[in-house]
């Protein structure tokens, strides 16, 4: 082979490693399992410490972030699933929390301090993509490669249904809907094919009622995961116009 050949032969496989580096990638989430009800505290209980990482002794700086609410939060060092933070971490406020409050978990380099403008690949995101000053989430449109504010649940967990061959709903937090406004589902979890989604309603301020029918003879559980909705509103005079 050649030296320019092997030149060529490295350069594609770079490519092909950076490619893979960037591929999307939903950021992990778990919830808080107690209060945090102190804005000076400094460690936190999670249910699940996966993908929470102590930062590098050589380096020092943050391994992973992350955003409860509004509120951004730096990793000291872990022990078990009790973690422990610098709160009000890149410039956000330091709150109270409830528990079973939505941890979204990533490293610095997946959030942003910016709303994205202009064209996107969906291929070369995260999702969410979170801006940390504002709290706002978006998604890239993998067909119209245009991003979009979103409003999300978080990871939930919805329950069985109590009955068979019968339409049910299930409320669930979220953050940023106004009562009775239209909501468009973007994203969700691959739904239970014997128990899909079918209707989703702002049924009061922060509240979401998700409606799923049951099309078996037996009970059976909706499919857990992330839902992102669009808003109409947030749309209005340019995207991501509170």
């Amino acid at each position: 082979m050649t030296k320019l050949n092997k030149l060529f032969l490295s350069l594609f496989v770079l490519a092909g490693l950076a490619g893979s580096a960037i591929a999307q990638t939903a950021l992990t989430q778990t919830t808080l399992s107690a209060a945090v009800t102190d804005p000076k505290a400094t460690a936190i209980v999670v249910a699940s410490a996966t993908g929470i990482n102590a930062p590098s002794v050589t380096l020092g700086n943050p391994a992973t972030i992350l955003v409860v609410d509004d509120e951004a939060m730096a990793v000291n060092s872990v022990s078990g699933t009790t973690i422990f933070v610098t709160r009000g971490y890149d410039g956000t406020k330091a709150v109270n929390h409830v528990s079973g409050s939505i941890v979204t978990v990533g490293t610095p380099s997946q959030f942003t301090e910016y709303d994205p403008d202009g064209s996107c690949t969906a291929g070369a995101t995260v999702k969410p993509y979170i801006n940390l000053r504002t709290g706002r989430n978006w998604l890239c449109d993998a067909t119209t490669g245009v991003w979009l504010p979103v409003l999300s649940t978080g990871s939930i967990t919805p329950a069985a249904s109590s009955a068979a061959i019968q339409t049910a709903g299930q409320a669930f937090t979220l953050n940023g809907v106004i009562s009775g406004e239209p909501l468009v589902v973007i994203n969700q979890p691959a739904p239970t094919s014997l128990c899909p989604l079918v209707a989703a309603r702002a049924t009061a301020a922060n509240q979401v009622t998700l409606y799923f029918t049951t099309l078996t003879a037996a009970a059976c559980t909706p499919a857990a995961g992330t839902y992102m909705f669009e808003v109409p509103r947030l749309t209005i005079g340019g995207a991501g116009a509170p």
